[in-house]
């Protein structure tokens, strides 16, 4: 009978060991595969942060191609204007109203360079000087009148109007004057026919160089 007990006593101490090793390995396991599951998380946001850090820099590298070749074409476009002649700045601004004028769907009457002499303010002060005895030293500039007709919506109009404030080259409204259109419906949209007065500042070609 005591050789029984004994038996039973190892058993359970046996089974107790195996459930401790066991329990240790699932413990040991689990933490195993915790690390694991974060350092594989860690890895992959490692992995995201270097992407996301190539990712800039190609971009700020292609902004800075961007940056260059924006540059190289402002420079090309100065001296490719330095290059325009006076007698081909005029048909080139002329052009470039009508352009402008139609992409704001416009219908352009006319476009076309004026006898008229620009800047009267400008003769009278030339005036003022001469009589106080002072010499003006010569503008670096001509003026040109440019008379604009065109016809459309009054709105149409005013964009145009603004765009003017924008144009790549200098201009100065003088003078705008509208005039309704009649319609030949009652359903026909009002248009309005405006002429505008331009005053454009050629400047004076440098010896081996054109317009500015």
């Amino acid at each position: 009978m005591k050789l029984v007990a004994r038996n039973s006593g190892g058993s359970t101490v046996l089974r107790g060991l195996v459930t401790m090793s066991v329990a240790v390995l699932l413990v040991g396991g689990g933490a195993i595969y915790w690390q694991y599951t974060g350092y594989t998380d860690l890895q992959a946001r490692v992995q995201a942060a270097e992407k996301q850090l190539e990712e800039g820099k190609s971009i700020a590298q292609r902004l800075d191609q961007t940056q260059q070749q924006y540059q190289n074409a402002l420079q090309r476009l100065k001296h490719l204007e330095l290059s325009v002649s006076e007698r081909a700045y005029i048909p080139t601004l002329l052009k470039q109203l009508e352009t402008a004028a139609k992409s704001r769907r416009l219908k352009v009457l006319s476009v076309r360079p004026s006898a008229a002499q620009p800047q009267a303010k400008a003769q009278q002060e030339g005036d003022e000087q001469k009589k106080e005895g002072k010499k003006k030293p010569a503008e670096p500039y001509e003026r040109q009148v440019i008379d604009v007709s065109v016809q459309g919506q009054f709105w149409d109009i005013m964009r145009f109007t603004e765009d003017l404030t924008r144009f790549p080259k200098i201009l100065a409204v003088e003078r705008v004057q509208f005039r309704p259109r009649q319609r030949k419906e009652p359903t026909d949209p009002f248009e309005v026919e405006a002429q505008f007065t331009l005053t454009a500042f050629i400047f004076r070609a440098q010896e081996g160089g054109g317009q500015p």
